[in-house]
C-alpha cells in the first residue's frame, strides 16, 4: 500500500477510527492510583541513580590497570600485599627530585625520578653526565602470575608515586657493563 499526501488527516480533523488491534483487546484497562504512584516513583528513581551515574558519584575510585608507552601493563592494585603481607619497608630515593622526601619505592639498587621518561621507567640509551646507559623496563610479577611493570604507592603526605621498574646496563668510567635493577619514581 502506498502512502499518499491526500490520505493524511490534517491536525484538527480526526482521522479514519481503526478500532481496536488484536493486541489492544488484549490489555486489561484501567490502572489504579498505587500503580500510578508506583510509576511515578520508579521513574524518579530511575532518574536519580542515571544523575549519579553521570556525575561519577556512584562510583567508587579504583586502581586501575594502566600500559606503559611501551606496552608493559602497570598497577592493579595500590600495594603488593601479594609478595609483602605485611607491608614492605620504603627505601628513600638515591637520586633526582624526590630525595628529600618520604620514601616510597621499594627494592632496585638506585631509585629515583632519573631513571624516568614520561612517568615510566626509561627505554633505550642515554648519555648521562658521560656515561653510556641502557635502559630497559622490565615486568616483575610482585606475588602475581601476570609480570607488572609499575605499581602505586602512597606516601605519608598522602601524595601519590609511580614505581616503575627496570634494568640499566653502565659503560664508561669505570663501568664495563654493569647491569643494575633501578626504580622510576615518578608522581601521579
Amino acid at each position: 500500500m502506498t502512502l499518499v499526501l491526500a490520505h493524511i488527516p490534517d491536525h484538527d480533523r480526526p482521522g479514519p477510527d481503526a478500532g481496536d488491534t488484536r493486541a489492544g483487546r488484549k490489555l486489561k484497562a484501567g490502572g489504579t492510583r498505587r500503580t500510578f504512584l508506583r510509576a511515578v516513583a520508579l521513574g524518579a528513581l530511575t532518574l536519580g541513580a542515571t544523575a549519579l551515574d553521570w556525575s561519577g558519584l556512584s562510583r567508587t575510585r579504583k586502581a586501575n590497570a594502566e600500559f606503559s608507552p611501551y606496552g608493559m601493563p602497570g598497577y592493579d592494585r595500590n600495594d603488593c600485599r601479594d609478595a609483602y603481607p605485611t607491608g614492605y619497608a620504603e627505601l628513600p630515593d638515591t637520586s633526582g627530585t624526590y630525595t628529600a622526601t618520604y620514601a616510597a619505592c621499594f627494592g632496585g639498587f638506585w631509585r629515583g625520578s632519573t631513571y624516568c621518561e614520561a612517568g615510566w621507567h626509561k627505554y633505550g640509551t642515554y648519555n648521562e653526565g658521560g656515561l653510556q646507559v641502557d635502559h630497559q623496563p622490565v615486568a616483575n610479577t610482585c606475588g602475581q602470575f601476570v609480570g607488572k611493570n609499575a605499581w602505586r604507592w602512597t606516601t605519608p603526605d598522602s601524595k601519590v608515586y609511580r614505581c616503575s621498574d627496570g634494568f640499566s646496563t653502565f659503560w664508561g668510567a669505570g663501568y664495563t657493563g654493569q647491569t643494575y635493577l633501578t626504580i622510576c619514581r615518578a608522581v601521579l
